[in-house]
């Protein structure tokens, strides 16, 4: 008894220094931290992060003097203190003013606001100015002189679009030795006989404003003027190779970082190249319906009126030609770009087409996208690759002669869309399909197509019916000749 009695008695004087010692660590101002010595096994930092259960650790009790005494004592620099401070993450230390403002993230400042430009009608201008109004002015005069103002007005847009892509994108480029001259001219075509078109038409309309802020006649000066649109026919006709050659070069990093922070700039309003580019095309395409919109409130008593529809007609004269020539290049292009993987798909009437009536993407019944070439001759159903860097088309099946071809405009709901297994099912009712087949079956499949929505759909339809008119009429030139007769 007296041997036990002993054995306890000198447990229990080991015990009272530890305890005593523990709670020194915890209170004293200068101690040695031996706790802390452990940290230089690596062993236990090899451990992987999935072998760590953290939902079921225990939260150690602390007290707050000790974890903030030695929060201080590391470094944020240091990746050991790092994942020391990790192991008190229940615990914060109480933030001042000064650690706020040290802890916050850094921000990137805001983009600066686009250039957007403001639609000023001619109302505006006469507000502007500090015009009145002609009291004898009709609500059709009104709209004849805003029609008016929105020519003007788009004119001084359109040549400012033009000198920022020649001075900030073409001549920067051209500085930066980004491209090579041909790629440049390819890319950017013959834009410097656009500008004395635009110049042109804003001189004579300002030359035609009376001093009270009001135009009287445009028409005479519009059919001069219409003429000088022809530089863009051979504009229109460079799009197609400049698209391709400008995708094609995105891949270079000096090139796509340059048009990357010209658009992020405001002078670009947030606009890429190609905006740019094919926004001068879209006006050209405009001009009938702006040169329509002023005829339309035009009075028909007023002598401006015989001056503007023949100036409509050598407009759409000249659009009209644009739109051959850009068909021909087009069908050059993409015949190019077919890629064959069966000699009996080399239908020779793809090589004696000489124009592409109209392409684009649809999908057929599986989801898959196809991108179909309308040509005068033929329609090419293909399928959209890569080859060497350079988008290509691999043909699809059998091409479709324009003399065989079948188009049906199938009713909602009557064709289900999915895989072979889900045709079995319920599957799902395809909207806006149409169908375009052989007129003998044995000659090759249909292809059941599935449009974007119902506008598209009538687009297709429209140019498929109207492919098969023009066939029809070039195959029976006797019959046509005899019908007056």
């Amino acid at each position: 008894m007296e041997k036990e009695n002993r054995r306890l008695s000198i447990s229990s004087m080991d015990d009272g220094p530890r305890k005593s010692r523990r709670h020194s660590l915890i209170g004293a101002a200068t101690f040695d931290m031996p706790i802390f010595k452990k940290r230089k096994r690596k062993d236990d930092d090899t451990y992987s992060v999935q072998s760590l259960n953290i939902s079921n650790t225990k939260k150690p009790r602390r007290s707050f003097m000790k974890v903030s005494s030695l929060a201080t004592l590391f470094s944020p620099s240091n990746k050991a203190s790092r994942r020391c401070s990790d192991s008190f993450e229940p615990f914060k230390i109480p933030s001042s003013p000064i650690t706020k403002r040290s802890s916050t993230p850094y921000k990137a400042p805001k983009p600066t606001s686009s250039n957007r430009r403001l639609s000023k009608t001619w109302s505006d201008m006469m507000q502007d100015g500090g015009l009145r109004f002609p009291s004898l002015f009709s609500n059709q005069d009104i709209k004849r002189q805003e029609a008016i103002y929105e020519l003007y007005q788009g004119e001084t847009d359109m040549l400012e679009d033009l000198n920022t892509v020649q001075k900030t994108y073409r001549d920067s480029i051209r500085k930066l030795k980004i491209l090579s001259e041909g790629e440049i001219q390819q890319i950017f075509g013959p834009i410097d006989s656009l500008v004395p078109i635009h110049e042109d038409l804003i001189n004579s309309l300002q030359n035609q404003r009376l001093p009270d802020g009001t135009t009287n006649c445009i028409g005479h000066v519009l059919l001069k003027w219409a003429p000088s649109l022809k530089p863009y026919i051979e504009y229109c006709a460079n799009q197609v190779f400049a698209k391709a050659l400008l995708d094609e070069k995105r891949t270079d990093p000096d090139l796509d970082d340059f048009l990357q922070r010209c658009m992020e700039s405001p002078f670009s309003r947030k606009l890429d190249l190609w905006s740019l580019l094919d926004g001068a095309r879209g006006r050209f395409m405009k001009y009938p319906l702006l040169l329509k919109s002023i005829y339309k409130y035009t009075p028909k008593e007023h002598r401006d009126l015989a001056y503007l529809e023949d100036a409509i007609i050598a407009v759409e004269e000249v659009i009209g030609k644009a739109d051959r020539r850009a068909g021909e290049t087009k069908c050059q292009f993409y015949k190019c770009a077919l890629l064959y993987l069966y000699d009996d798909q080399r239908h020779p009437l793809i090589e004696e087409s000489t124009s592409l009536t109209c392409c684009g993407v649809l999908k057929n019944n599986k989801g898959t996208k196809l991108h179909l070439m309308l040509f005068d001759k033929i329609l090419v159903v293909t399928r959209s690759t890569s080859q060497n860097g350079r988008q290509c088309f691999q043909v699809y099946r059998q091409p479709i002669p324009i003399e065989d071809l079948v188009v049906e405009d199938l009713k909602d709901g009557e064709v289900k869309m999915g895989s072979f297994r889900s045709n079995f099912g319920k599957g799902t009712a395809a909207k806006n399909v149409l169908r375009v087949s052989f007129r003998s079956p044995k000659d090759g499949q249909a292809h059941t197509l599935l449009a974007h929505d119902e506008h598209d759909k009538r687009q297709w339809l429209q140019w498929l019916n109207r492919a098969l008119v023009e066939a029809n009429v070039k195959q029976c030139p006797i019959v046509q000749e005899e019908v007056p007769l």
